[in-house]
């Protein structure tokens, strides 16, 4: 299973779903991709994991994730509670020439594409704009012609990017005058992974070093994000590794010693478990893909 899997933004730079029920059994994994998505949360509950923190899924609530950025969208629903989202995930440079003539609007997008985001959860967002009417009004309104049916999308995120930026503005007031937060063990455990995953993986270390005992970080861990810490280390070295395979200089052997797989034979079962392919698989793809855009 490709854990990390891509969307593919060149033949389509605009994918969406809307007003989509999960079924019973999804729990949803550790996965990236390229370009930005904004999640709307309309029914369910769970948790939405980042490298530094755990937010809780509600209704009503919109999530932003940035290029690349790992995460997790573990939803728990049932008979009672289904979960209903609508995702939308779009190439952020194939948005920007649609936001040409406006200046605030293009500065908000190139602040969720490229900044040091602040926030990324919203919670109740849905209660303070017309999201869940945008939303339905485009299900049914996208036409199946794709020149026609970019241009509507991207008129859709820049709605939703109205709503953003005037959240956002208010954020950074609050943020700025507020005490700082204390993280949660689970975010205090997820900081630390962040900032150790490329070492050799010891759990005993980050047990002494967060004063916590390693039965209850595995427990809690697994409670908190459905998976083990192992796996998402794993999934961590990971999206990093195909990062670094797109620098031509570096061998594939520095890069996996890079991530914290330095057997060559490890780094390549390790990555062919959580991207569907090897390494050097990998690589060779991408480089066909770039003399294609040459």
């Amino acid at each position: 299973m490709n854990r990390l899997a891509t969307i593919d933004f060149q033949s389509n730079p605009f994918h969406g779903r809307f007003l989509a029920e999960a079924e019973p059994d999804y729990r949803g994994f550790f996965h990236s991709h390229s370009g930005i998505e904004i999640l709307i949360i309309h029914e369910g509950q769970g948790s939405v994991i980042l490298p530094k923190h755990v937010y809780p899924i509600r209704p009503g609530s919109v999530f932003i994730f940035q290029p690349h950025q790992l995460h997790h969208v573990r939803a728990l629903p049932s008979e009672n509670q289904p979960y209903v989202r609508s995702l939308l995930e779009f190439d952020p440079s194939a948005l920007l020439p649609y936001l040409k003539p406006y200046k605030h609007l293009a500065q908000t997008l190139t602040y969720i594409w490229k900044g040091d985001l602040q926030e990324q959860a919203f919670p109740d967002m849905i209660a303070r704009y017309p999201i869940e009417a945008n939303v339905r009004f485009y299900n049914e309104h996208l036409s199946s012609d794709l020149r026609t049916k970019a241009e509507r999308y991207a008129s859709l995120v820049a709605q939703l990017l109205q709503y953003l930026q005037m959240e956002i503005g208010q954020r950074a007031i609050s943020i700025d005058t507020a005490a700082p937060m204390k993280l949660s063990h689970a975010e205090t455990i997820l900081q630390w992974i962040e900032e150790h995953y490329t070492d050799a993986f010891e759990l005993e270390r980050l047990s002494e070093e967060l004063h916590l005992s390693k039965y209850y970080i595995s427990r809690l861990f697994k409670s908190e994000t459905g998976r083990t810490v192992t796996e998402y280390v794993m999934a961590l070295r990971s999206k990093e590794a195909c990062r670094l395979l797109l620098d031509n200089r570096l061998s594939i052997a520095e890069v996996g010693a890079r991530v914290g797989w330095p057997i060559a034979s490890h780094f390549a079962e390790q990555f062919k478990r959580w991207i569907g392919c090897t390494p050097s698989q990998y690589r060779k793809h991408h480089r066909s893909r770039e003399r294609e855009e040459r």
